[in-house]
């Protein structure tokens, strides 16, 4: 039996077992809600303790194989066999591997949000909303090394539409939008943004600026900085 069929065959067996997951999307409003909107989160139904500790240790190899070999080179019997258990049970939990990253994906976009909330306390302006995300990102990446990088995958050319969930990237970029739009209906964006638009090419220039600061060795401060006020000279009315 080959790869293909020994995962098909532990799909197959896992569905037998019965799987319901329910999703369900964060909600957000104001300047820091819509900050929340970058993580637009699900939410698993209520399961066994003996499921969930199964789930636990399949997120958690999950997440060391992705940061650690990528996407690409990471498939789902290598996570079941890094978590310790069978290989059907991969498959109690996630339809492929897709749905796992994206699992993953959401997992880390929900602790980026906690640090986000917390730098944005009586933040309002343009320039100070901008700063502290940057550094809510970078405060993030120093505590979990590569996790950020790996959520951002590009995996378009996987997507299918289907699975009632967006790409990671794309959820940051709409939560930028949301942000932009407050920040507009207060006079701290000019009202000719395309803040969609905007959103969009804040997360590429966060995600390049940042490969581009750590290969230069540009300490933090002084890309922040660069960062903000390229921003904010963008944006501002």
């Amino acid at each position: 039996m080959n790869m293909e069929e020994e995962n098909l065959l532990a799909k197959s067996a896992a569905k037998t077992a019965g799987r319901e997951m329910t999703d369900a999307p964060a909600k957000s409003a104001g300047v820091r809600g819509a900050v929340e909107g970058i993580s637009d989160l699900t939410a698993a139904a209520v399961v066994s303790p003996r499921k969930q500790e199964s789930r636990r240790k399949l997120m958690a190899a999950a997440r060391r194989l992705f940061v650690k070999r990528g996407y690409h080179d990471t498939r789902p019997q290598d996570i079941s066999r890094e978590a310790g258990v069978g290989h059907g049970t991969f498959y109690l939990h996630f339809e492929d591997k897709l749905d796992c990253f994206i699992a993953f994906a959401d997992e880390a976009t929900q602790e980026l949000d906690a640090v986000l909330q917390e730098h944005l306390q009586g933040k309002g302006t343009l320039e100070e909303v901008v700063r502290e995300i940057l550094l809510a990102t970078i405060e993030y990446s120093k505590s979990n090394p590569g996790v950020l990088a790996s959520a951002l995958t590009d995996i378009s050319v996987l997507w299918t539409g289907d699975m009632g969930r967006k790409a990671p990237a794309v959820r940051w970029a709409e939560g930028w939008t949301a942000v932009l739009d407050q920040l507009k209906e207060v006079g701290e964006v000019s009202p000719d943004i395309d803040t969609r638009l905007s959103g969009y090419l804040i997360v590429g220039a966060i995600k390049n600026g940042g490969a581009y600061a750590l290969r230069e060795h540009i300490d933090a401060a002084t890309y922040v900085e660069g960062v903000t006020n390229i921003f904010v000279r963008a944006l501002k009315k």
